[in-house]
């Protein structure tokens, strides 16, 4: 009898720590990055588009990983990104930043515009 109740308790402890083991979550592969534009002197309006890009190269030579409009908000949450750095910039100004995404961190940057673009002739 106490052969039989050892056995089962191995057994039980066995399938528990399976049942555990499975509950293991999945590990996250790409991560998030909020960003949200701020002015001191102007207002910033809805649907101004908003790049995003690997390297400042790309950013000034206009190759973007991607792409959007800022909300009401003036902000931009870009999702399933790789883990890198990434150069953003919101069109009409000339400032820009970046920032490193991490897998599985949600990350929000504010980007101050501070130097808004000339007219182009």
């Amino acid at each position: 009898m106490k052969r039989k109740f050892k056995v089962f308790l191995a057994l039980l402890f066995f399938s528990g720590a399976f049942f555990f083991f499975s509950c293991a979550g999945k590990q996250a592969t790409t991560g998030t990055l909020t960003i949200i534009a701020m002015a001191k002197d102007s207002i910033i309006p809805a649907n101004t588009p908003i790049y995003l890009a690997t390297s400042k190269a790309n950013l000034d030579n206009n190759i973007y990983a991607s792409s959007g409009w800022l909300d009401a908000n003036a902000s931009k949450i870009f999702r399933d990104l790789s883990p890198k750095y990434y150069w953003y910039r919101v069109q009409g100004w000339d400032d820009c930043g970046a920032s490193e995404v991490f897998a599985g961190i949600d990350e929000t940057v504010i980007l101050w515009l501070n130097s808004p673009s000339s007219a182009r002739k």
